[in-house]
C-alpha cells in the first residue's frame, strides 16, 4: 500500500515538473477558447480598429505588454522596456461621417459619390449656394481668369480638374488643321491645373468650399480612389478659417448642373465638352447654378507625421531567457502584427481574424510556455508588431535594427502568425526551405495537427516575416485556409464571434511544439551557414530563352505553309477573320471585343520564323512579323537567305535592316568569327549570340558598345564547365552586362540552383549580377532580352 502510494507521489511530482523538448512537452496545452478571449479584447470598438499611433493601438499595446509581464516574460525591448519605438510614415486619421446634400437630394460617403479631401479642416459644416468655376484658374496674364465677374465669397466652388488643354475636340471625321497645330503646343496652365493650386485659388478668393470634379473619369469609378494628397511637392495650404474641399462623382455633378429634366446624361456631358472647348479657347464659363449644397466634413482630422512628432508607435517585445551559456545567445521567435486599419466612414474594422487572431496566439504560446516554467537553451522571443498595415514597418525596423542585444545573424527561426482565426489547414510557406530545420519543427508534433499543416519553400510577401526571410532565417508564414477563407478580409465584419477557437488552437499547438523543439535542439546546426546565399539561390528563377528546351519565356511560332503562296494565303485568311471579329464586335475568345484595340495590334509573345521560307520577300517577312506576333529569329548557320558559306549575304543584311525596323531580335546560333565580325557591321540593332563560338579581342570593343548579348550555355548537369565558361568570356569583355546564361536543358535546373548560384558568389559575382534587378537584367533572370528590340 505504501509502495503504491509513494509511486503516486512520484508521478505526480513528475507531472509538475518544469517541462523540456522530448520531456513531456505534449503536456504544455494551447486553449483556444482563452485565445480567442484575447482576440476579443483586442478588436472591441473602444480599439478603434488599432491604427498604428492611434490611442486604440497604443492600448493594445499596453494591454500586451501587461499580459506578458504578468506572465513572468522578461522585457525584450529598448531600455529594459516591453517596447522597441518605431517611426511611422505621414498619414491622415479621420473619425466620423462625411455627408453632403445638393438640393433635397443626399448622397451618401459609403457610395463612393464623394470623398472628403485631407487639406479639409474637421468638425466644418458648410451650406451655400454653388458657383461653377470652370477650371478654377486664376491667370489674367495668361489670358484666363475663370473668378472675374462671379462672386464666390462664402459660396461653394465647382471645379473641374485637369486643364483645358484636355478638353475633347468635336466629333468629326476628320480633324482641323488649327486644333492639331493647337495640340502641339506646350501646356499654357500647368501650374494652376493641379488640384492643389485650384483648392488655394478657391481659398484665397473666399470661397467657403470647393467641389473638384473629373470630367474625363469613367462612369461608376468611386472618387475615393483618386483622393488627393497633403504630400504634394509644392506647398501645402493651411486653412486660414473653416473650409471644406471634397472630390465628388459624375452622379453628385450631375444633380448640379442638370438643371433641365429632359437633358440626358449624354446631353449634359456634350454640353459640358462645349463648355470646355470654349475654355480652352480662354472664353470664361463660369456662372451660378441657383443650386444649393450642404457639406459636412469629418467630426476630427488628426495629421500623424513628424512635423507633429506624434508619428512614432512602439512594437510590444517580450522573452524567455535561454538558459544554455553557449546557446543562449541564439533566437526562436514567433511574431504577429498587432495593428489594423482603425475607422472608416464611421466604420470601426476590428480586424479580429486580421490580426488579432495572430496576436492571440502569439500570447497564449508565451503563456503556455511560462507558466508552465518551460527552461529553454535558447532564448524565445514574442513579437507583436506595429504598422504592419502600414507597410510592414515595425518588422522591417527589428529586423534592421534589433534591440536587447539581439544579432539577426543569431535568429534560428521565425514563425509569423497572421490571419489564423478561420478555416481548417494551416498554410507554411516558407518551411522548407531549410529542409533540416523543418525536420526538427515536425518532431513530437501532434499527428492530427500536423496533418493540416501545409509546407512549402517561400519567399518575402505582404505579412512580418518578409524581414526575417530575405535574410536567409527560417521564417513560416502561417495562414490558415479552407473552410470559409478570410472573406471579411479590411472588412467591417471582420469581428470575434467569426473566430474559430479550434484554429486557434491549431496553430498555437504547431507554434508551440515547434519552438519546444528548436529551443533544445543540439544535433542539428540551426545557424545554416552562408544561409542567406542558400535562401536567394532557392529563390531564384532562371530566365529561359531557348524555345527547344521546354518552358521557355520565348514562345515558339512554327510557320507550317510551305510555300510563299501559302502563306499569303494564311496570313490573308487571318486578315479576314479579324476584320470579321471587329465587324461583329466580338474578340477572338467570342467574347465581345470592347476595347480589344485595333484587328493589326502586334501582339507581345515572341517567336521563331524560318527565313528560308520567306526568302528575299520583305514584305511578306513584315506581314509575318505582323500577323504570328514574331519577336526573334534565329540564325543557325548557312540557311542558303542570310547566311552562305559563315557570311553574311547581301540578301542578309536587307533582311537585317527589315528585322530592326520591325523589332525583330536576331540570334545567332554557333556563328563563325566571319560572321560574327559581318554582323557587327552591317546590324543596326543588338542581337544576341549563343552556342559554340569564339570572340576575339579584336571584336571585344564593338561587341560591348553595340550592347550584343552573349549567351553561355548552361547545362544543369555541368553547372562546373558552365561557370569555367562564363569566367573566359567575362575576362575577354572585360565587364559582364552582356552576358546570360542559355538554358541547353532544365532537367535538374532546381537541384543544381544552390550549386551554380554559391559557385557564381564565390567567383566574385553579386547577387544583382546574377539575379538582376528592376533596373538590370541579371546573368540568369530578371527579365527577357525582349529589350534588345527596343
Amino acid at each position: 500500500m505504501l509502495t503504491r502510494i509513494a509511486l503516486l507521489a512520484i508521478l505526480t511530482l513528475l507531472s509538475l515538473a518544469p517541462a523540456h523538448a522530448g520531456e513531456g512537452d505534449k503536456g504544455l496545452a494551447v486553449d483556444g477558447e482563452r485565445a480567442k478571449t484575447y482576440v476579443a479584447y483586442l478588436s472591441t470598438d473602444a480599439m478603434q480598429g488599432r491604427m498604428t499611433c492611434t490611442e486604440g493601438f497604443r492600448q493594445a499595446a499596453e494591454w500586451v505588454a501587461a499580459q506578458f509581464k504578468e506572465w513572468g516574460l522578461k522585457p525584450a525591448g529598448e531600455d529594459g522596456t516591453y517596447f522597441q519605438k518605431v517611426t511611422i510614415r505621414a498619414f491622415d486619421w479621420n473619425t466620423g461621417v462625411p455627408a453632403l446634400k445638393v438640393g433635397s437630394r443626399e448622397f451618401l460617403f459609403d457610395d463612393g459619390d464623394f470623398s472628403v479631401n485631407p487639406l479639409s479642416t474637421p468638425g466644418t459644416t458648410r451650406q451655400a449656394e454653388i458657383v461653377f468655376v470652370g477650371y478654377g484658374i486664376a491667370a489674367a496674364g495668361k489670358g484666363l481668369d475663370e473668378y472675374a465677374g462671379v462672386e464666390v465669397k462664402g459660396k461653394i466652388v465647382l471645379v473641374l480638374k485637369g486643364s483645358p488643354k484636355d478638353a475633347p475636340a468635336p466629333r468629326q471625321m476628320f480633324r482641323r488643321q488649327a486644333e492639331a497645330k493647337e495640340e502641339k503646343k506646350g501646356e499654357q496652365w500647368k501650374e494652376e491645373s493641379t488640384d492643389l493650386n485650384k483648392i488655394k485659388t478657391a481659398h484665397e478668393k473666399g470661397a467657403a468650399a470647393v467641389l473638384l470634379f473629373d470630367p474625363d473619369e469613367e462612369p461608376g469609378s468611386e472618387t475615393r480612389r483618386g483622393r488627393s494628397s497633403r504630400g504634394s511637392a509644392q506647398q501645402p495650404l493651411e486653412p486660414e478659417r473653416d473650409f471644406l474641399c471634397f472630390t465628388i462623382g459624375e452622379r453628385v455633378f450631375r444633380a448640379i448642373m442638370k438643371q433641365d429634366p429632359q437633358e440626358s446624361p449624354r446631353g449634359l456631358k456634350r454640353r459640358m465638352d462645349a463648355v470646355r472647348r470654349e475654355i480652352k479657347q480662354k472664353k470664361t464659363q463660369s456662372r451660378k447654378t441657383d443650386v444649393k449644397a450642404v457639406l459636412k466634413g469629418y467630426d476630427v482630422s488628426v495629421r500623424y507625421d513628424q512635423q507633429h512628432g506624434n508619428n512614432v508607435a512602439r512594437n510590444v517585445l517580450a522573452k524567455i531567457e535561454g538558459t544554455d551559456p553557449k546557446l543562449k545567445s541564439q533566437y526562436v521567435m514567433v511574431g504577429a502584427h498587432l495593428d489594423h486599419v482603425g475607422m472608416r466612414g464611421g466604420y470601426v474594422y476590428n480586424g479580429a481574424d486580421d490580426n488579432a487572431s495572430g496576436s492571440a496566439v502569439v500570447l497564449e504560446v508565451a503563456r503556455v510556455l511560462a507558466e508552465g516554467k518551460f527552461r529553454p537553451k535558447r532564448t524565445l522571443i514574442f513579437c507583436c508588431w506595429c504598422g504592419e498595415e502600414r507597410g510592414l514597418i515595425g518588422s522591417v525596423h527589428y529586423t534592421n535594427h534589433p534591440c536587447d542585444g539581439v544579432t539577426m545573424d543569431k535568429v534560428a527561426t521565425y514563425f509569423n502568425v497572421d490571419m489564423v482565426g478561420m478555416g481548417k489547414d494551416l498554410g507554411a510557406p516558407g518551411a522548407l526551405n531549410f529542409p533540416s530545420i523543418w525536420e526538427v519543427i515536425k518532431r513530437n508534433q501532434d499527428p492530427e495537427i500536423i496533418e493540416h499543416v501545409k509546407p512549402r519553400t517561400g519567399g518575402t510577401g505582404g505579412s512580418d516575416h518578409t524581414g526575417f526571410i530575405r535574410r536567409g532565417i527560417e521564417a513560416m508564414a502561417l495562414m490558415s485556409s479552407g473552410g470559409v477563407g478570410h472573406q471579411d478580409y479590411h472588412q467591417p465584419e471582420d469581428d470575434t464571434e467569426k473566430i474559430e477557437p479550434e484554429m486557434l488552437r491549431l496553430t498555437g499547438q504547431f507554434v508551440l511544439q515547434g519552438m519546444l523543439n528548436l529551443a533544445d535542439e543540439t544535433e542539428v546546426k540551426l545557424l545554416v551557414d552562408r544561409r542567406q546565399q542558400i535562401y536567394r539561390a532557392v529563390r531564384m528563377q532562371v530566365s529561359n530563352l531557348n524555345p527547344d528546351v521546354s518552358d521557355s519565356s520565348w514562345t515558339y511560332v512554327e510557320i507550317k505553309p510551305k510555300s510563299k503562296e501559302a502563306l499569303y494565303d494564311e496570313i490573308h485568311n487571318r486578315a479576314r477573320e479579324l476584320f470579321r471579329r471587329a465587324a461583329s464586335g466580338t474578340s477572338s475568345s467570342g467574347s465581345k471585343a470592347g476595347s480589344q484595340g485595333p484587328p493589326f495590334k502586334k501582339s507581345l509573345s515572341r517567336g521563331l520564323v524560318g527565313l528560308k521560307l520567306i526568302g528575299d520577300d520583305i514584305r511578306l517577312l513584315k506581314l509575318a512579323v505582323d500577323f504570328y506576333g514574331i519577336g526573334r529569329v534565329d540564325i543557325k548557320g548557312d540557311d542558303g537567305v542570310c547566311v552562305e558559306q559563315g557570311r553574311l549575304t547581301d540578301n542578309g543584311k536587307e533582311t537585317l535592316k527589315a528585322l530592326g525596323e520591325n523589332g525583330v531580335v536576331v540570334r545567332l546560333v554557333s556563328p563563325g568569327e566571319e560572321l560574327i565580325n559581318d554582323m557587327l557591321s552591317a546590324a543596326s540593332k543588338p542581337f544576341i549570340i549563343t552556342g559554340d563560338y569564339q570572340i576575339t579581342y579584336t571584336m571585344v570593343d564593338r561587341l560591348n558598345s553595340r550592347g550584343v548579348a552573349l549567351g553561355v550555355d548552361l547545362d544543369p548537369q555541368k553547372i562546373g564547365d558552365f561557370i569555367e565558361r562564363l569566367d573566359k568570356v567575362k575576362q575577354q569583355l572585360g565587364e559582364r552586362k552582356n552576358l546570360f546564361a542559355f538554358l541547353t536543358a532544365t532537367k535538374g535546373l532546381e537541384e543544381a540552383k544552390r550549386e551554380l548560384y554559391l559557385g557564381l558568389v564565390d567567383r566574385g559575382w553579386t547577387h544583382n549580377e546574377i539575379s538582376g534587378s528592376r533596373e538590370h537584367r541579371g546573368l540568369l533572370g530578371g527579365g527577357t532580352l525582349g529589350t534588345l528590340a527596343k
